[in-house]
Protein backbone atom coordinates (compact mmCIF):
# COMPACT_ATOMS: atom_id res chain seq x y z
CA UNK A 1 0.00 0.00 0.00
CA UNK A 2 1.40 3.40 -1.01
CA UNK A 3 2.11 5.95 1.72
CA UNK A 4 -0.60 8.35 0.50
CA UNK A 5 -3.14 5.49 0.65
CA UNK A 6 -2.07 4.66 4.19
CA UNK A 7 -2.40 8.34 5.10
CA UNK A 8 -5.95 8.38 3.68
CA UNK A 9 -7.02 5.44 5.83
CA UNK A 10 -5.22 6.91 8.82
CA UNK A 11 -7.09 10.20 8.36
CA UNK A 12 -10.49 8.50 8.19
CA UNK A 13 -9.77 6.36 11.22
CA UNK A 14 -8.28 9.22 13.26
CA UNK A 15 -11.56 11.10 12.75
CA UNK A 16 -13.55 7.91 13.32
CA UNK A 17 -16.57 9.47 15.03
CA UNK A 18 -16.87 12.29 12.49
CA UNK A 19 -16.35 9.89 9.58
CA UNK A 20 -19.08 7.56 10.85
CA UNK A 21 -21.43 10.50 11.45
CA UNK A 22 -20.82 11.62 7.85
CA UNK A 23 -21.66 8.13 6.57
CA UNK A 24 -24.77 7.85 8.74
CA UNK A 25 -26.32 11.22 7.95
CA UNK A 26 -27.23 10.11 4.43
CA UNK A 27 -29.73 7.65 5.87
CA UNK A 28 -31.94 10.68 5.49
CA UNK A 29 -31.96 10.93 1.70
CA UNK A 30 -29.83 13.85 0.52
CA UNK A 31 -30.73 16.25 -2.27
CA UNK A 32 -27.94 14.79 -4.41
CA UNK A 33 -29.31 11.29 -3.91
CA UNK A 34 -32.76 12.50 -5.00
CA UNK A 35 -31.12 14.07 -8.06
CA UNK A 36 -29.46 10.75 -8.94
CA UNK A 37 -32.77 8.94 -8.68
CA UNK A 38 -34.34 11.41 -11.11
CA UNK A 39 -31.54 10.75 -13.62
CA UNK A 40 -31.85 6.98 -13.20
CA UNK A 41 -35.61 6.93 -13.66
CA UNK A 42 -35.26 8.85 -16.93
CA UNK A 43 -33.26 5.93 -18.36
CA UNK A 44 -36.28 3.62 -17.90
CA UNK A 45 -33.82 0.78 -17.29
CA UNK A 46 -34.14 -2.02 -14.75
CA UNK A 47 -30.51 -2.41 -13.70
CA UNK A 48 -29.65 -5.91 -12.48
CA UNK A 49 -26.02 -5.79 -11.33
CA UNK A 50 -25.07 -2.61 -9.45
CA UNK A 51 -21.69 -1.55 -8.07
CA UNK A 52 -21.31 1.18 -5.45
CA UNK A 53 -17.63 2.14 -5.65
CA UNK A 54 -16.09 4.06 -2.74
CA UNK A 55 -19.37 3.25 -1.03
CA UNK A 56 -18.55 4.67 2.40
CA UNK A 57 -21.24 3.55 4.82
CA UNK A 58 -23.44 2.22 2.00
CA UNK A 59 -26.20 4.81 2.22
CA UNK A 60 -26.37 5.47 -1.54
CA UNK A 61 -27.11 1.79 -2.22
CA UNK A 62 -29.46 1.74 0.76
CA UNK A 63 -31.76 4.11 -1.12
CA UNK A 64 -31.15 2.54 -4.55
CA UNK A 65 -32.36 -0.81 -3.24
CA UNK A 66 -35.83 0.75 -2.95
CA UNK A 67 -35.80 1.46 -6.70
CA UNK A 68 -34.15 -1.79 -7.77
CA UNK A 69 -35.21 -4.37 -5.16
CA UNK A 70 -34.35 -7.29 -7.45
CA UNK A 71 -30.84 -6.14 -8.32
CA UNK A 72 -27.59 -7.57 -7.02
CA UNK A 73 -25.56 -4.94 -5.13
CA UNK A 74 -21.79 -4.96 -4.68
CA UNK A 75 -20.29 -2.40 -2.30
CA UNK A 76 -16.59 -1.60 -2.52
CA UNK A 77 -14.45 0.71 -0.40
CA UNK A 78 -10.78 1.16 0.51
CA UNK A 79 -11.68 1.74 4.16
CA UNK A 80 -12.61 -1.55 5.82
CA UNK A 81 -14.32 0.28 8.68
CA UNK A 82 -16.71 1.81 6.13
CA UNK A 83 -17.63 -1.66 4.90
CA UNK A 84 -18.35 -2.71 8.48
CA UNK A 85 -20.85 0.15 8.75
CA UNK A 86 -22.34 -0.73 5.37
CA UNK A 87 -22.95 -4.30 6.55
CA UNK A 88 -25.13 -3.00 9.38
CA UNK A 89 -27.38 -1.36 6.74
CA UNK A 90 -27.51 -4.08 4.11
CA UNK A 91 -26.79 -7.33 5.90
CA UNK A 92 -26.84 -10.21 3.42
CA UNK A 93 -28.56 -8.12 0.74
CA UNK A 94 -25.21 -7.01 -0.70
CA UNK A 95 -21.69 -8.26 -1.38
CA UNK A 96 -18.83 -6.38 0.29
CA UNK A 97 -15.41 -6.00 -1.33
CA UNK A 98 -12.31 -4.27 0.00
CA UNK A 99 -10.36 -2.57 -2.78
CA UNK A 100 -8.79 0.54 -4.26
CA UNK A 101 -10.61 2.56 -6.90
CA UNK A 102 -7.35 2.56 -8.87
CA UNK A 103 -7.22 -1.26 -9.01
CA UNK A 104 -10.76 -2.55 -8.59
CA UNK A 105 -10.87 -6.29 -7.87
CA UNK A 106 -13.52 -7.06 -10.48
CA UNK A 107 -13.51 -8.63 -13.91
CA UNK A 108 -14.06 -6.58 -17.05
CA UNK A 109 -17.64 -5.58 -17.95
CA UNK A 110 -19.21 -7.02 -14.81
CA UNK A 111 -21.84 -4.38 -13.88
CA UNK A 112 -24.63 -2.66 -15.80
CA UNK A 113 -24.77 0.26 -13.33
CA UNK A 114 -21.76 1.74 -11.51
CA UNK A 115 -22.08 4.60 -9.01
CA UNK A 116 -19.20 6.52 -7.48
CA UNK A 117 -20.48 9.21 -5.16
CA UNK A 118 -18.58 12.33 -4.01
CA UNK A 119 -15.23 10.62 -4.53
CA UNK A 120 -13.43 11.80 -7.69
CA UNK A 121 -12.75 15.22 -6.13
CA UNK A 122 -10.68 13.55 -3.43
CA UNK A 123 -8.37 11.77 -5.87
CA UNK A 124 -4.93 12.68 -7.18
CA UNK A 125 -5.52 10.60 -10.32
CA UNK A 126 -9.18 10.99 -11.35
CA UNK A 127 -8.61 9.82 -14.94
CA UNK A 128 -7.10 6.55 -13.71
CA UNK A 129 -10.12 6.02 -11.46
CA UNK A 130 -12.53 6.73 -14.32
CA UNK A 131 -10.72 4.19 -16.49
CA UNK A 132 -11.34 1.56 -13.81
CA UNK A 133 -15.03 2.47 -13.57
CA UNK A 134 -15.27 2.12 -17.35
CA UNK A 135 -13.46 -1.20 -17.32
CA UNK A 136 -15.89 -2.87 -14.93
CA UNK A 137 -19.00 -1.50 -16.70
CA UNK A 138 -20.74 -3.60 -19.34
CA UNK A 139 -21.21 -2.29 -22.86
CA UNK A 140 -24.54 -0.51 -22.83
CA UNK A 141 -24.22 0.08 -19.08
CA UNK A 142 -24.05 3.40 -17.25
CA UNK A 143 -21.81 5.17 -14.77
CA UNK A 144 -22.90 7.98 -12.46
CA UNK A 145 -20.18 9.88 -10.61
CA UNK A 146 -20.85 12.84 -8.34
CA UNK A 147 -17.95 15.27 -8.02
CA UNK A 148 -16.91 18.91 -8.22
CA UNK A 149 -16.89 20.05 -11.85
CA UNK A 150 -16.14 23.44 -13.35
CA UNK A 151 -18.75 23.82 -16.09
CA UNK A 152 -18.26 27.51 -16.89
CA UNK A 153 -14.48 27.83 -17.22
CA UNK A 154 -11.83 25.59 -18.78
CA UNK A 155 -9.90 25.46 -15.51
CA UNK A 156 -8.98 22.55 -13.25
CA UNK A 157 -8.38 23.31 -9.58
CA UNK A 158 -6.22 20.89 -7.61
CA UNK A 159 -6.61 21.97 -4.00
CA UNK A 160 -5.20 20.69 -0.70
CA UNK A 161 -7.38 21.31 2.34
CA UNK A 162 -6.51 21.10 6.04
CA UNK A 163 -9.49 21.05 8.37
CA UNK A 164 -8.13 22.06 11.76
CA UNK A 165 -11.36 21.07 13.50
CA UNK A 166 -10.65 17.36 12.88
CA UNK A 167 -8.09 15.10 14.60
CA UNK A 168 -6.38 14.17 11.31
CA UNK A 169 -6.19 17.71 9.93
CA UNK A 170 -2.39 17.71 9.77
CA UNK A 171 -2.52 15.13 6.95
CA UNK A 172 -4.62 17.26 4.61
CA UNK A 173 -6.73 15.96 1.73
CA UNK A 174 -7.46 16.78 -1.90
CA UNK A 175 -10.63 18.64 -2.82
CA UNK A 176 -10.31 19.10 -6.57
CA UNK A 177 -12.57 20.61 -9.21
CA UNK A 178 -12.32 19.34 -12.79
CA UNK A 179 -13.23 21.20 -15.96
CA UNK A 180 -15.58 19.81 -18.58
CA UNK A 181 -12.71 20.11 -21.04
CA UNK A 182 -10.61 17.68 -18.99
CA UNK A 183 -13.52 15.27 -18.61
CA UNK A 184 -14.00 15.30 -22.39
CA UNK A 185 -10.32 14.51 -22.85
CA UNK A 186 -10.35 11.69 -20.30
CA UNK A 187 -13.35 10.00 -21.94
CA UNK A 188 -12.47 10.56 -25.61
CA UNK A 189 -13.04 7.32 -27.52
CA UNK A 190 -13.91 5.37 -24.36
CA UNK A 191 -17.70 5.82 -24.14
CA UNK A 192 -20.72 6.13 -26.40
CA UNK A 193 -21.74 9.39 -24.71
CA UNK A 194 -21.31 11.37 -21.52
CA UNK A 195 -23.00 14.36 -19.90
CA UNK A 196 -22.42 16.60 -16.92
CA UNK A 197 -25.60 17.41 -15.00
CA UNK A 198 -25.17 20.48 -12.84
CA UNK A 199 -26.54 19.99 -9.34
CA UNK A 200 -28.22 23.06 -7.89
CA UNK A 201 -30.14 22.35 -4.66
CA UNK A 202 -33.77 23.38 -4.48
CA UNK A 203 -33.54 24.01 -0.73
CA UNK A 204 -31.19 26.00 1.50
CA UNK A 205 -28.31 24.21 3.22
CA UNK A 206 -27.28 25.49 6.66
CA UNK A 207 -23.97 24.99 8.44
CA UNK A 208 -22.67 26.95 11.43
CA UNK A 209 -19.42 25.08 12.09
CA UNK A 210 -15.86 26.23 11.56
CA UNK A 211 -14.59 23.27 9.54
CA UNK A 212 -15.66 21.59 6.30
CA UNK A 213 -19.43 21.73 5.87
CA UNK A 214 -21.55 22.89 2.95
CA UNK A 215 -24.01 25.78 3.14
CA UNK A 216 -25.82 27.73 0.42
CA UNK A 217 -25.95 31.41 -0.47
CA UNK A 218 -28.88 32.60 -2.57
CA UNK A 219 -28.26 34.50 -5.78
CA UNK A 220 -30.86 36.08 -8.05
CA UNK A 221 -31.55 32.88 -9.98
CA UNK A 222 -29.73 30.12 -8.12
CA UNK A 223 -27.87 29.01 -5.01
CA UNK A 224 -24.12 28.89 -4.50
CA UNK A 225 -22.78 25.98 -2.47
CA UNK A 226 -19.83 26.88 -0.25
CA UNK A 227 -17.69 24.91 2.19
CA UNK A 228 -14.97 26.56 4.28
CA UNK A 229 -14.81 29.42 1.79
CA UNK A 230 -14.44 27.04 -1.17
CA UNK A 231 -17.02 27.07 -3.96
CA UNK A 232 -18.69 23.67 -4.33
CA UNK A 233 -19.56 23.23 -8.02
CA UNK A 234 -21.28 19.86 -7.70
CA UNK A 235 -22.40 17.98 -10.78
CA UNK A 236 -23.15 14.38 -11.74
CA UNK A 237 -21.16 12.85 -14.58
CA UNK A 238 -23.28 10.38 -16.52
CA UNK A 239 -21.45 8.00 -18.86
CA UNK A 240 -23.04 5.64 -21.35
CA UNK A 241 -20.56 2.93 -22.27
Amino acid sequence: MAKKDKDYIKALQASREQTEAYYRKSLVKTEQQKFLEQLLLKTKTEFQNIADIACGGGTLSFHLREIYPGAKFTLCDFNEEALTIAKTLHGDKAEYVHGSIYELPFENEKFDLVCCWQTLSWLDEPEKALNELLRITKKGGRIYASSLFNLRHDVDIFAKMYDHTRPASELGFSYNTYSAKSVNKWLAGKAVAHRLHEFIPEIDFHYDGRGIGTFTVKTENSRLQISAGYLMNWAVLEIEK
